[in-house]
């Protein structure tokens, strides 16, 4: 005798059965999405941190980037290269270094200052470069002396000063040997001393 399925008894339970499979489904379903929308909002958040991060850390750099221009610029202000001329410190620099080195004769001439100008130098309206000329008339025992004025110069202040011409002319040109007490070159210069002012 054959066994018959019972229907009626297993119905409620497929019935169950089936509901507790949708249900399940669902909630999977749903536990995937709400796991991707966290994931996306993580992501999101991370980006959005990680962002923040280089922004602060740029800052941060800039922060030490201006405290370091801030400084070179009060150095620049204190050494007289931004701000007004200082002709008596240009002067008592070039007669310390002819202390030193004691030529037969040094002489100089300050002109007004005018705009610095040269090819290709980018100009800014806020910021105002000028030189003052200076004539320099040196009586040298040797060529190396005109080296050693400019070097004095340069070590002694740190004021920007720019050479733009120099010629050197042999005092005695009949090919008489070198006078070791006297001057035997005379040497004409242009120099230019630089100022920057920054307009407010």
């Amino acid at each position: 005798m054959k066994n018959k399925l019972d229907l009626d008894f297993l119905k409620n339970t497929l019935i169950f059965l089936a509901v507790a499979i949708v249900l399940t489904t669902a909630f999977i379903f749903g536990g995937l999405q709400f796991e991707q929308t966290k994931y996306d909002e993580y992501t999101k958040t991370k980006a959005s941190l990680e962002q923040s991060h280089r922004k602060y850390k740029k800052l941060v750099e800039d922060l030490d980037l201006l405290q370091l221009y801030r400084e070179s610029y009060k150095g620049y202000k204190k050494n007289g290269l931004i701000g007004a001329e200082r002709r008596l410190t240009w002067i008592e620099t070039l007669e310390s270094v002819n202390d030193d080195l004691k030529l037969p004769k040094l002489t100089y001439a300050l002109a007004p200052q005018e705009e610095f100008k040269r090819p290709k130098f980018a100009k800014d309206n806020k910021i105002l470069v000028n030189s003052t000329p200076m004539a320099l008339n040196i009586d040298l025992l040797h060529e190396e002396d005109l080296f050693n004025v400019f070097n004095g110069m340069q070590q002694r202040i740190e004021n920007l000063f720019t050479i733009e011409q120099c010629t050197l002319i042999r005092k005695d040109r009949t090919g008489a040997l070198l006078n070791t007490r006297s001057a035997n070159l005379i040497s004409n210069c242009l120099m230019r001393w630089i100022t920057v002012d920054v307009q407010e």
